[in-house]
């Protein structure tokens, strides 16, 4: 198990920012560097439940700092890394199975502390930030990195808990990285593009088994299982944790969960399956029987839209032209005052299924080859209908490669 790290891009950009390291402790980002869960005291999601060191200068491995109780299972993984722990709540021992006449709560009792922490010291509650920060200053000061700058993602740490980095690591820098690391996951790796094409692979299954089982009469929740169940079937066998999140609505109007379906209902399905975490995500449109003309048409602006924005969905493009291109179509067919914050976003590893890049009016980000965005039209229209007409693709040097197969088109259920 490896991370997803390209550490040449990862230099590039620290270089232009002027940093000599990447400092990360959110649970995702540390996923993300290291292919390895950081454990349960991330749990808490506070700083200091385990950190990755990423420096620029290439010949110096990724340091981690990691919960002692998860020590163990990181090295087998990384094997290359140069790895510290720090004690959290749980406690743990070694077991000697071949020491019999010994009994058995001595031979627990001697293997209490085997990864160096004394069962005189009494554990902390959760886990201690100056332990984890300790450990962290020990790997800087051997990468030569005690009075560097340092980029550390600041958009996950909380305040208390920078200004105790701060103070237990004097000698540094500490910039915030943020924006470094989002460049960093913009561009995927061939095993990330992997498990967002798994993610769409499972979610078409789920609504292919939706549309075929599904019929007026069915709550949302019946719904929902429905897809879930298709995803379910489409996954057995595979390696990889796979969870759903469905964002459905259900009718014109608002209607409460337990409303059945009824004749006529329009029925948007925005789904996100995550893939060992990574999260695609997807939309598609429904009517419970033929459509009434009015939704009909609305789903033929939104197609048309889409198709005008994709075609600008290209490497060298702004993501703000698309936005323009996307809301100038909207414009051309009479929805003149519709005004969109985004038209889609980055997808992957994240505690939500967009992210970092949007398709934005003010965005300045150049779309590259390597990314996969989700680009989306939502027409939410009370009354009508509520759709969204959303596909995933990833950015090639000839422009976008779609992962979906479902066609775009207004599906009809029974």
């Amino acid at each position: 198990m490896t991370g997803f790290v390209d550490r040449r891009r990862a230099a590039q950009l620290m270089n232009r920012a002027g940093i000599a390291a990447l400092v990360l402790c959110a649970p995702e980002a540390f996923h993300y560097a290291t292919g390895a869960s950081i454990g349960p005291a991330g749990l808490f999601r506070r700083a200091g439940a385990g950190f990755v060191v990423i420096p620029a200068r290439q010949g110096l491995p990724i340091g981690v700092v990691v919960a002692d109780f998860n020590a163990g299972q990181l090295q087998l993984a990384l094997p290359d890394a140069l790895i510290r722990s720090h004690p959290i709540w749980i406690e743990f021992a070694t077991f000697d199975a071949s020491r019999p006449a010994q009994g058995l709560a001595r031979r627990i009792v001697a293997g209490f502390g085997s990864s160096g922490w004394t069962p005189t010291i009494t554990r902390p509650a959760t886990f201690e930030l100056a332990n984890s920060v300790h450990e962290l200053k020990q790997i800087l000061t051997g990468f030569g990195l005690e009075r560097a700058t340092i980029g550390v993602d600041l958009d996950f740490v909380p305040a208390a808990d920078f200004s105790a980095m701060q103070a237990l690591l004097p000698g540094c820098t500490m910039v915030d990285g943020s924006a470094v690391l989002d460049r960093l996951r913009a561009v995927k790796s061939p095993r990330e593009i992997d498990l967002l094409q798994q993610g769409i692979i499972l979610s078409e299954a789920g609504l292919e088994r939706l549309q075929v089982d599904a019929m007026a009469g069915m709550r949302q929740a019946d719904l929902i299982a429905l897809y879930r169940e298709g995803v379910a079937t489409a996954a057995a066998g595979l390696s990889h944790p796979v969870a759903t999140a469905e964002y459905v609505t259900l009718g014109a109007r608002l209607k409460s969960t337990d409303a059945k379906a009824m004749p006529g209902d329009p029925l948007k399905c925005d789904m996100v399956c995550t893939v060992g975490g990574y999260a695609s995500d997807m939309s598609r449109n429904f009517t419970f029987g033929p459509p009434s003309a009015e939704q009909a048409e609305l789903h033929a602006i939104a197609e048309r839209a889409f198709d005008d924005g994709l075609a600008s969905l290209v490497p060298g493009t702004t993501l703000a032209h698309v936005h323009r291109v996307a809301t100038d179509s909207l414009a051309r067919q009479g929805l003149r005052t519709y005004h969109r914050g985004h038209f889609g976003h980055g997808v992957g590893q994240s505690v939500f299924s967009e992210q970092w890049p949007f398709i934005a009016a003010d965005s300045d980000v150049v779309i590259e080859a390597g990314m996969v965005l989700a680009f989306e039209i939502p027409l939410y229209i009370d009354s009508l209908a509520s759709f969204n007409l959303e596909d995933q693709f990833l950015i090639t040097p000839d422009g976008p490669k779609p992962m979906n197969r479902l066609p775009r088109r207004l599906e009809k259920i029974g």
